[in-house]
């Protein structure tokens, strides 16, 4: 039997939860040598040290790429992209690879790309084609995208743009979101009783990460954020999770901890285990802030979304998405609406059935077929 050797690259919580169930799939297939090649925030304790979830999920970790998260300004972030490509240049030249597998748009994730391109090795590349404002996520997803020989995409919309982007129609499928149909599943043997304690529906979670793009200070924003939730304290319990590693998120972080200290009825979580989190987002009215989480997962757990500011400007939203300016008096009223909404029937354009499945199927026809000089050409419409 042909053993085919496969990575998945990752450097950030939100990116392995959201492909765990296919990394499964891949994992139990005898045909396939999968490896785990981690590097930003998993590593580092102060975001939580996410790299024991994976190694307690059973997958084998076959690279480690620590990088300094400094976050004051944009030239620690490309300092922190120089090391990856640098790194990740190096393992891939005397460890190859039949299929490289990258998720999504963080910048950690752009120098992998480049280093894999570099070094000849095939990448498919999941959540392409997506639009979002105020970041510099949009312009390095669709570099990655223009280095990637396949393409899975969440919604008919994106594959069209990846198409749109000289991508050939043959090397992109629409096959749903992971992370739409993962959280459906959820293991209570991961969830603390600090979450399973929280009171049904009288909780929000609350996730806000920096426009990286955005020249109004993360700190002012995050203020109107939390002026808003304090006219909803004590009547309900508001749960705050870390914000991603991005430029300026200390602004945020520090924020964010220094109200949970002073405000009852307040519970701060660095990090949570991908089931404790949407075990959490279940039990809440409304995940509040401007994750891509909020428009991809959270409606498939019956959630509302507040959508904070321009973020995920661009994306494909469902019927439970309610967009507000990041200004104190709208996110009171988004949050006032979700309050009186949170039992209508809510849809998700991203959810498929059997996603990870097609995922996983689709992948080893993939590797089938891979040729060992399969030239990218730029398809013309």
């Amino acid at each position: 039997m042909q053993k085919y050797k496969v990575c998945f690259a990752t450097g950030s919580r939100a990116d392995y939860g959201i492909v765990r169930n296919y990394l499964r799939l891949l994992n139990m297939d005898g045909s396939v040598d999968l490896s785990i090649l981690i590097t930003g925030a998993l590593l580092d304790a102060k975001y939580g040290r996410a790299k024991t979830i994976i190694e307690d999920d059973g997958f084998k970790i076959g690279f480690e790429c620590p990088i300094p998260l400094r976050v004051d300004k944009l030239s620690d972030t490309t300092s922190a992209m120089s090391i990856v490509l640098e790194q990740f240049g190096k393992y891939f030249e005397s460890n190859r690879f039949d299929l490289v597998i990258i998720l999504g748009d963080r910048y950690e994730i752009f120098s992998v790309a480049i280093a894999a391109a570099m070094q000849h090795l095939p990448i498919l590349h999941l959540h392409g084609g997506e639009i979002t404002l105020s970041n510099y996520d949009e312009f390095i997803r669709h570099g990655i995208t223009k280095m990637s020989q396949y393409h899975f995409t969440s919604t008919e919309e994106y594959k069209k743009r990846v198409i749109q982007l000289g991508e050939d129609p043959s090397t992109v499928f629409n096959l749903g979101a992971l992370g739409a149909e993962n959280c459906l599943s959820i293991d209570e043997n991961n969830v603390g009783d600090e979450v399973r304690l929280l009171p049904e529906k009288k909780c929000f979670t609350v996730l806000f990460h920096p426009e990286t793009l955005n020249t109004q200070s993360p700190l002012l924003q995050v203020k109107e954020l939390l002026n808003a939730i304090v006219k909803f304290l004590p009547l309900y319990e508001f749960c705050f999770i870390g914000s991603n590693a991005d430029t300026k998120s200390d602004m945020i972080r520090e924020a964010v901890q220094d109200f949970c200290r002073t405000h009852k009825h307040t519970h701060y979580y660095e990090n949570l285990h991908p089931d404790a989190y949407h075990y959490l987002v279940k039990k809440s009215i409304a995940l509040i802030g401007n994750s891509s989480s909020g428009i991809i997962e959270v409606p498939s757990l019956n959630s509302i979304t507040v959508n904070i500011g321009d973020r995920q400007t661009g994306r494909v939203k469902g019927n439970s998405i309610i967009d507000v300016t990041c200004s104190m008096n709208e996110i009171v009223a988004g949050i006032e609406q979700a309050i009186s909404e949170f039992e209508k029937v809510i849809e998700n354009p991203y959810l498929k059935e059997n996603s990870a499945k097609l995922y996983y199927e689709t992948t080893i026809a993939i590797l089938s077929k891979i040729e060992s000089k399969n030239y990218k050409r730029f398809y013309d419409l």
